[in-house]
């Protein structure tokens, strides 16, 4: 063999070497993932076979606008470690409908932002109630810890979020919606536009100030003036979750909302009626 080609076979050799090794690296991108899904589909391992998105907000989608909601739903699921401790053989859990509704009501709120939202975070974990946690030293219903990547959920508390659509309370939205605040503000992953952001940030303090002086019961419940993070993750649970209530209420607030998520659910219901 001549030098030239023993040259060439050896490169291609060390090349195909190389690919099986960064194979599995490529495989977890998010390029890699969304080319699969939307040219490739019948590569990809079912994430839950028969199980669809069945909640109101997807069917009120457009075709475009659903496949982009299981695009998400599909990448979320596959790039975020979901578990559930200290659960009980005799509890029946579905936990593949579990992971599917963590997915859809992130994707939910994130459908009209950019794809980085929840890329800081690897991790949700999930206990039956309300847990102890020894950073703490409480117990808690849900958390969000930027610095170790996680999401940590009461199973309870997020299903009885889901059970009542008219209180504005729901823990899984709540903590997602910390997830992107802090995203936004300790990561710099630009979330949220800055115009639409600092129109939202004015009203807010306006809305807190109104609270704080106001006698009378706000539409917030009093734990939105805990600080800035707490009242944006109420205010998102309110608007996916009463729309039309939170716009009679406080409109301005509202629209701000609207124009930082680029979607407007009360508009969206109603198109799709």
């Amino acid at each position: 063999m001549e030098k030239s080609e023993q040259f060439w076979t050896i490169l291609f050799a060390m090349l195909l070497l190389s690919s099986f090794v960064a194979l599995p690296v490529i495989r977890e991108q998010r390029w890699y993932k969304k080319l699969l899904f939307y040219y490739f589909p019948k590569y990809l391992v079912p994430l839950t076979p028969g199980l669809k998105p069945i909640n109101v907000y997807y069917k009120a989608l457009t075709p475009e606008e659903r496949k982009r909601f299981e695009w998400r739903v599909y990448y979320f699921i596959t790039s975020t470690e979901i578990s559930f401790r200290q659960f009980k053989t005799t509890q029946l859990i579905n936990y593949n409908a579990a992971r599917y509704l963590i997915a859809s009501c992130a994707s939910q709120i994130s459908l009209f932002l950019s794809e980085d939202c929840y890329d800081a975070f690897h991790k949700i974990i999930i206990y039956p109630d309300k847990y102890y946690s020894p950073i703490t030293g409480q117990y808690h219903k849900g958390e969000t810890n930027p610095g170790a990547g996680y999401i940590v959920l009461s199973w309870n508390s997020l299903n009885s979020g889901f059970a009542n659509n008219a209180d504005g309370i729901n823990l899984l939205m709540h903590e997602l919606a910390h997830a992107l605040w802090l995203e936004n503000k300790m990561f710099d992953y630009e979330i949220f536009e800055a115009e639409a952001l600092e129109a939202y940030e004015v009203m807010a303090a306006v809305t807190k100030a109104n609270m704080q002086t106001s006698g009378e019961e706000h539409f917030f419940r009093r734990y939105a003036l805990t600080n800035d993070e707490e009242f944006f993750a109420v205010a998102v649970e309110n608007f996916f979750e009463r729309p039309v209530q939170f716009s009679a209420a406080l409109p301005d607030l509202y629209t701000t909302m609207v124009n930082l998520f680029k979607q407007d659910p009360i508009k969206l219901y109603a198109s799709r009626a």
